[in-house]
Formats: C-alpha cells, structure tokens, sequence
C-alpha cells in the first residue's frame, strides 16, 4: 500500500515537470519567433558638452510604457553622423531602403523600413510604426515631405566679419543647448575688454552652416570628427573646445597671430576652390612638362635607345614599356608622399608651420641658385661643372644595367625594359624629383585632402612629365638614330637650367607669401 501510495505521488510529479517543460518550451519558441525591433536613431551634433542621445532615451520613455517595452524586444541604436564612421551607417541605411538625404531631415528615426524625420513626427508615430498601427498623417506627409527636403535646400553663405587688414578677427562656432558655448562666449566677452578684436558668432544648426564649418576644417588641415563646438578659428590657426581656446586664444592675440587678412584668406578659398585648382593644375603641368626635359632623364633614355638600336630590338615597342614602367614608378612615388604628408600630426605642423616653411624657402632659393650657375656654366661651354644632375655613382649604376640588358632577348628583354624604368626612375628621382617634390608641396597646399583629386592632379603632372619622352621616341623609331636629340638638349641645355631656376624661385615666392 505504501508502494502504490509514492507511485501515485510520483506520477504527478512527472506531469508537473512535463507541464513546466512544455510552459517553457513554448515560451521560448515564441520569445526566438518575436520581431526585434531595430530601432536606428540618427542625429548630427557638434557640442562637445551636449548627448543628443539622452533626448532620445527620454522622448521613447516618454512614448512607450514599462508594460509595453516588457511586451516586445527592440535594440535601440543611437549614431551622430558628424563623426565619420556614424555618417557611414547612416548613408549605408539610407542606400538600402532606396532613400536619399534629401528625402529626411536630421535628427531622424528609422525603423521597421518607415523614416520619421524631426521630433515632432518621431514622438506622434513612434508608438503607432512600433506597435503596427495605422496614421492618419502618414499618407498626407508622404508626398509633401520630399518636395519640402528638395525646395528648403540654401547653400551656405560666408559669415560678414566687420575687420579689416591686419586687426585681429575671430570667428567663433556654437550651438544651441551647450553650456561650453555658453560659458566661452562669456570668456570672449570679458577678453574682449583686455584685448581689441572682432568677434564674430556662426551656430551650426542654423541653414547651412554645419557645411560651412566641416569645410572650415578641412581647410584649416583638421579631421571633422574632432570639431565639436564651441570652436575658434582664428589667423592660421583653430582651436578646438573651451580649454584649448581659453589656453592659446590670448597668446594669438598678444602676438598679433590673429589678424583678418590670414582669416579672410581661408574664407575666400572656399569660395574659390575651383579656378585655385584651375591655377594649380596648370602650374603642375607646366612643371611636368619642364621636369621631362631634365638632362637626367633624356641622358638614361638616349642611352637605352642607342643599345637598342645596336641590338636591332624594337625601339617603339621596348620604349613603351620603359616609359610605363617610369609613368608607374612617378605616379607611385607621388601617392606614397602624398600619403605620409597626410599622415603628419596637423597640430605639429601647426606650431611649427612657419619654422617648416622657412625651411622650404630657403631650399627653393638654393636650388634655384644652383640653377642659375648651371646656367651661366652652360653658357660658356663649361659642362663639366654642372652640378645639379644625377651623383656619378648612381650614373654609373644606371648605365650598367642598361648595359646588362643588351645581352637579352625576346620576352625577356621586354620585361626587364619595363623593370628597368621602375630601376632608373627610382636612381633618377635624386635629380629629376627635385622638381616633383616642391610640386607635391604645392600640390599639397592647395589640395582639399580628396584622394581622387589628388591622384588626378598627379596623373596631370606625371603625364606631363612623360610627353618629351613620347616626343623624343617617336623620333628615334622613326630616324633610326638618337643624334638629333643630342643635339638639341646640348643646345637648350642652358634654356632648361634657366627655366627651372625659375620654376623654384616662384615657388619660393609662393610659400613665402603664404
């Protein structure tokens, strides 16, 4: 009896157990078969002391009740599109559900495929988009929203400073809801009563201004994930936060290091950005071209072509891939510089940007010197004091496996040409990149730090660069012989030292003046 008594207690059990299990078990499959909400939160802020995001948080506590949040599972994911890689997310988005910006507004919702744009329109239909419920002005909205986006769209204008000349000017960037704007425009105003200078006040959130200061620091050499207000530009020279403006903005003051026309300079470049690149594009084709004529070059190409010919290979066909091999070797050597130029600390080169620019001039005028002695050498038939050309060793070096390759045929001669003007290029770049580097300085300060243009201007300057090459190939396989060319770079020899005298003098008087 007392058997039967714990197998009746023990079936019971069992069922209890299997009755808890099969509760769970369903719960768990409803739980891994209910919609997550993903719940994208876009917004552009440049305060350094604001948190956008806590807005938000408030306004979805404010929408949706304890009960609710329990009764659903959403991941809320928060990003400001001033930075970067949250502007990345945001375009990504954008991109897949078929939108463009012009379509929303910041700050902006997106969730379940709908975008609500503004605060207003998150707080009224946040709750009907998570919860599936219809709104009444969802469908009135949706065609207005786009056109409104499209007509309300101004360009950016530059703000009016009233200075003028050498009185100090500067231009400071706020936003609303910021208690360091706050405080440093307070700071400004008490400074003002030590020092005598022009404040002008710019806030981000107001038309277009945000694209005006993003622009602002790519032309003052700064990453726009850094800006975030209040901040000053000021001369030459932007301070960013309330700590480094209320640090170094006295002592730019005190120096005179803050005045108008360097602020004005900035400011112009912006509009001008166009007909600058114009000049720029111009000037470095003109370099180019000029840099193909260096004796340097024409010597190690007239010496390839006079084996070729001895070889009886083909000079049109193996001129080519010398020529490509050089083009690939110049265009190279340009980006890496470009790159590492990049990859320079700008605060560094801020303190120390006069020291390196005197530097640069002083080089400019000592090259250009040289030059001119050249010059006068030439002149008088001296052409063994020549001095600005290739060091003998690296000549000979050259020479020899020009030489080398005289001894090979077939496939293999074409694809040690080609290495060969890889070789020779970088040999030469001592003499012939005298004139490429102080392009790629140049080029570099008129730049907008844009990887594409960059590599366009440099493909102006190394095609440039590469047409007294073509001219002079064209002429061999055509003569059969490299005489005439002697002939004529021994008789503008002077003509081109003269010239690129010139050519660094003006760009010392460039950075000069700069």
């Amino acid at each position: 009896m007392r058997k039967n008594r714990k197998e009746t207690g023990f079936f019971p059990c069992l069922l209890g157990l299997f009755l808890l299990f099969a509760v769970f078990l369903t719960g768990s499959l409803v739980k891994a078969e209910e919609k997550t909400h993903t719940i994208w939160f876009f917004f552009e802020n440049v305060c350094a002391s604001c948190h956008e995001e806590e807005n938000f948080y408030d306004l979805f506590n404010r929408c949706v009740s304890t009960e609710e949040k329990a009764s659903i599972s959403y991941d809320i994911r928060t990003y400001n599109v001033f930075r970067s890689a949250d502007e990345d997310v945001y375009e990504k988005a954008l991109k897949e559900s078929g939108k463009e910006k012009a379509d929303v507004t910041l700050p902006v919702l997106y969730i379940d495929g709908k975008w609500l744009s503004g605060y207003d329109k998150i707080e009224q239909e946040l709750h009907s988009v998570l919860f599936g419920e219809e709104t009444a002005i969802e469908v009135s909205e949706k065609n207005t929203e786009k056109n409104k986006a499209s007509e309300e769209n101004p360009e950016w204008s530059l703000p009016v400073i009233e200075a003028e000349g050498k009185e100090p000017a500067v231009l400071l960037f706020t936003t609303y809801s910021c208690n360091d704007c706050e405080e440093i425009k307070e700071y400004l105003k008490e400074l003002q009563g030590q020092e005598s200078f022009a404040l002008t006040e710019v806030n981000v959130a107001e038309g277009e201004n945000i694209r005006l200061f993003k622009e602002l620091l790519r032309t003052f050499g700064r990453n726009q994930d850094d800006g975030k207000v209040p901040v000053v530009f000021a001369g030459e020279a932007v301070l960013l936060g309330k700590d480094e403006i209320r640090e170094n903005l006295p002592e730019l003051l005190e120096k005179g290091e803050a005045p108008y026309e360097k602020l004005k300079e900035k400011l112009n470049s912006l509009e001008s950005g166009e007909s600058v690149t114009a000049a720029s594009l111009a000037t470095l084709f003109g370099a180019g071209l000029l840099a193909g004529f260096n004796p340097c070059s024409i010597s190690m190409l007239l010496m390839l072509f006079s084996i070729l010919i001895t070889t009886r290979a083909s000079v049109l066909k193996n001129g080519i891939l010398y020529l490509i091999g050089k083009y690939m070797t110049y265009l190279g050597l340009g980006l890496g510089i470009c790159f590492a130029a990049s990859r320079v600390d700008q605060n560094l080169l801020g303190r120390f940007g006069q020291i390196l620019n005197g530097i640069l001039v002083l080089l400019f005028l000592f090259v250009a010197v040289m030059n001119f002695v050249d010059f006068l050498n030439v002149r008088k038939a001296e052409y063994g004091k020549v001095r600005m050309q290739l060091p003998k060793k690296l000549r000979h070096l050259n020479h020899q496996m020009l030489k080398k390759a005289s001894h090979m045929e077939g496939a293999f001669l074409g694809i040690l040409i080609l290495g060969l003007g890889i070789a020779v290029s970088l040999g030469e770049f001592f003499c012939t990149g005298q004139i490429y580097m102080a392009s790629i300085l140049y080029l570099l300060r008129n730049a907008r730090e844009q990887w594409l243009s960059l590599l366009g201007t440099l493909m102006v300057y190394v095609t440039a660069m590469s047409i007294p090459a073509v001219v002079i190939l064209a002429v061999i396989a055509r003569t059969k012989g490299t005489g005439r060319v002697s002939d004529f770079m021994l008789k503008h020899m002077g003509a081109i030292k003269l010239l690129n005298g010139l050519l660094f003098l003006f760009y010392a008087a460039y950075f000069l003046l700069k």
